[in-house]
């Protein structure tokens, strides 16, 4: 067994780029494919096509390029030697790209043995963290990616071969050069935006599945959580089903057991991953991690488990104008129970304590002791840092966010000084909090962090999901019933409402068709639930867009998609899981030009399952917040800060922002691209941005409305609107293809 060499290689002069072709008319080309601090990969068959394609990729000199037995390219693209991991026995290989502690040695045992590449994503799925596997073995290719949707891979059809790639605007650039080359063409529209995606991203809270799944380019489709692609030497592909739910069936006690083992790899595996970083940079020290401190469960967790690790820490958190803000006040609680853990540990460790982190600012306290030999810093193994080189953070050091120095909620991308860079992949999920997302990369960067922790996924996995009633119905209706009673009271559901969560019976596919809005602007439930929360459309949205949507859902029921899971329950949590890791591969392209990635440990397989396979009568015990969750972490953080309720929805800092704003984001109506493609009312989206007090259903819906209209300004400025070409939805197997399937 050896490890595969990773080579860099220079493909192509940027001068010698082939020019674009014109495409359908009006239609808004792919951006091209560049380097980019995030990482980004293409894999390519073992077919003579591969080569062509190679060519028509730009020129990089940092583009990294694995190749197969025969020299043709296998896996080309950008990524830091922290982020991968390859290894090959014999004829088969296999590299990992994104955030795993496991070494070229761990994934060299995996790959012998039965079951050909199935054998091997077997032996794989233990790994903790969240990377991509690639593997190959006699000729055949496996891509596969995690069950929530951080890691989501995308194929297209180019030049008569299937490309797989993590990156829906690089398949779409390398489809135009192909096309540009002279190489075979693909589906009509290839490489140029699908017009039909507009108009479902103004959906909120999300489109349904299978189309919130559904790229921005057309005929570029993603894979679905759960599958896997192959793609064969003959330049065809399969999609498989290599994950099933668990069943919700354990107790309260043995999941949080499970639970607090998962969310432990998962930090120890970024943890892991900073040290690499902190040895690629030549850095005299443990690395260094940073970590949002919102006072909420998941956040204080993920610090606490942290601090536990080999790594500096540095906490941060927003602060607030309003005096007994409860962010700030809980935020303040934990940064506070993180410095007494830490002065607590270092007292048992026999280390030097005399040098405390300021808990506002992690500037340093002199006592009398400094200066008379004793190292400035010592972790559990004992390194010492070299002289002279960066200081870094003391452990548990916090960075508290002036709020005057903070851009505020809106702040639009174009702003002077606190402008944003659009991610050519979609419309941002994370527009509101885009440039403060931005600003805290910049700070976090300079105090030597280069992966930022967030607790994206905690709500999704952990909250109170109205489903989970409907699922528990199944089998324990009195308990359903009662629960039921409590949220029709509580949170005034109609009885139809309620009866519906409780009982409904229809399938995913006619869920799914009977979802479409009639009309914008109306919720047509007062509360409950059925397979997902109902899309809506803004009141400002055209007809043009409503017809739009209700024939795109109808196609997609047609198509009789599979849910995620068969329980409504299981199937809810994937859901919000899918839409919280769209928000952290958003965050990730904000912050990359500052050096800093995000990463989302409650969004791993293991925690994932660990979460599903709950028993639905614990899920929503009355009167505890995330049971599940409060329970792991039981002895992990102190119970003076685990035992914060629900947070609040949209607070008094999102409409402050838009008030600042109001005059920028009005004028977006002067010129839209949206009102152009005949999709809003302009008129009526200026009346909604300039109202003094918005409601919370408002902000909600302007989110996906201002995302979606500055992505149009930045991937194509000035260009008119295309023709629609009906697209269909992305394909969700109704069953598991057999093994060895062909795409046609």
């Amino acid at each position: 067994m050896n490890t595969v060499s990773i080579q860099s290689n220079a493909l192509r002069d940027p001068a010698r780029r082939a020019p674009r072709p014109p495409g359908p008319p009006g239609a808004v080309p792919a951006p091209p494919v560049e380097c980019s601090p995030t990482v980004d990969f293409l894999v390519l068959p073992d077919h003579p096509a591969s080569d062509a394609l190679r060519r028509c990729l730009p020129a990089s000199p940092s583009r990294r390029t694995l190749r197969h037995p025969s020299g043709r390219p296998w896996i080309t693209g950008h990524w830091s030697p922290d982020e991968a991991v390859a290894a090959e026995a014999g004829p088969r290989r296999a590299l990992l790209l994104g955030t795993t502690p496991a070494t070229p040695g761990t994934l060299a045992r995996l790959l012998p043995g039965p079951g050909h590449l199935d054998g091997i994503g077997r032996r794989a799925r233990p790994l903790p963290g969240s990377a991509f596997l690639l593997s190959a073995a006699e000729g055949d290719l496996r891509c596969r990616g995690d069950l929530a949707g951080v890691r989501l891979l995308h194929h297209a059809r180019i030049a008569g071969v299937t490309v797989a790639g993590n990156r829906p605007q690089d398949l779409a650039a390398l489809a135009r050069a192909a096309a540009a080359a002279g190489l075979p063409a693909g589906a009509p529209g290839l490489g140029f935006l699908d017009e039909d995606a507009p108009a479902l991203r103004l959906l909120f809270p999300f489109a349904p599945l299978p189309l919130a799944l559904r790229p921005a380019w057309r005929a570029v489709s993603a894979v679905p959580p759960g599958h896997h692609l192959t793609l064969y030497a003959n330049g065809r592909h399969s999609l498989a089903r290599w994950w099933s739910p668990p069943e919700p069936d354990v107790p309260l006690e043995r999941a949080a057991e499970h639970l607090g083992g998962a969310l432990a790899d998962a930090v120890a595996a970024r943890a892991r991953r900073a040290q690499r970083q902190a040895a690629a940079d030549g850095a005299a020290g443990r690395g260094t991690l940073s970590a949002g401190l919102s006072g909420s469960t998941g956040a204080t967790g993920l610090c606490f488990l942290t601090a536990r690790e080999d790594v500096r820490l540095l906490t941060t958190s927003w602060a607030s104008r309003r005096p007994g803000d409860e962010d700030t006040r809980w935020s303040a609680h934990g940064a506070a129970a993180l410095a007494a853990a830490e002065r607590q540990r270092r007292r048992r460790a026999g280390q030097d304590t005399d040098e405390e982190p300021d808990g506002d600012s992690g500037k340093r306290k002199n006592n009398k002791n400094r200066g008379k030999g004793k190292s400035e810093t010592r972790g559990r193994t004992g390194d010492r840092r070299v002289s002279g080189a960066p200081a870094g953070p003391p452990p548990g050091a916090h960075l508290a966010l002036p709020y005057a120095d903070a851009p505020t909620c809106y702040t639009p991308p174009t702003d002077a000084r606190h402008g944003t860079p659009a991610d050519p992949a979609g419309p941002l999920a994370v527009f509101r909090e885009a440039a403060r997302l931005a600003h805290r990369a910049r700070l976090v960067a300079e105090r030597g962090s280069r992966l930022h922790l967030v607790d994206a996924g905690a709500d999704a996995l952990f909250g109170h999901r109205p489903a989970a009633l409907n699922s528990l119905a199944r089998g324990d209706l009195r308990t359903a019933a009662r629960r039921a009673w409590t949220a029709h009271h509580l949170c005034r559901w109609t009885a139809r409402d309620t009866l519906r969560t409780l009982l409904g019976g229809r399938s995913y596919p006619r869920w799914l068709a009977g979802s479409a809005p009639r009309t914008s602007g109306r919720g047509r439930r007062a509360g409950g639930t059925g397979w997902e929360a109902p899309p809506t459309l803004p009141p400002w949205a055209h007809p043009d867009a409503v017809a739009t949507v209700r024939r795109l859902l109808r196609e997609a029921a047609d198509e009789a998609p599979e849910p995620f899971a068969p329980l409504r329950a299981q199937h809810e949590i994937l859901r919000a899981a899918l839409h919280a890791a769209e928000t952290v591969r958003g965050a990730d392209a904000l912050t990359a030009p500052h050096g800093v990635g995000h990463e989302a440990p409650f969004l791993d397989d293991a925690v994932v399952e660990a979460a599903l396979a709950l028993d639905l009568a614990d899920r929503g015990r009355a009167g505890v917040h995330q049971p599940l969750l409060t329970r792991a972490l039981r002895g992990v953080v102190p119970d003076g800060v685990l035992g914060r309720g629900t947070q609040a929805g949209p607070g008094p800092g999102a409409r402050t922002g838009l008030r600042a704003h109001r005059d920028a984001l009005a004028a977006l109506c002067d010129d839209s691209p949206l009102a152009a493609r005949g999709l809003i009312h302009p008129d009526v989206l200026r009346r909604h941005l300039t109202a003094p007090q918005p409601p919370d259903a408002t902000l909600r819906a302007l989110d996906a409305t201002l995302a979606t209209e500055y992505w149009l300004r930045a991937v194509a400025p000035a260009q008119p609107p295309a023709p629609a070409v009906p697209v269909p939805a992305v394909p969700v197997p109704r069953a598991a293809p057999a093994k060895g399937a062909h795409s046609p």
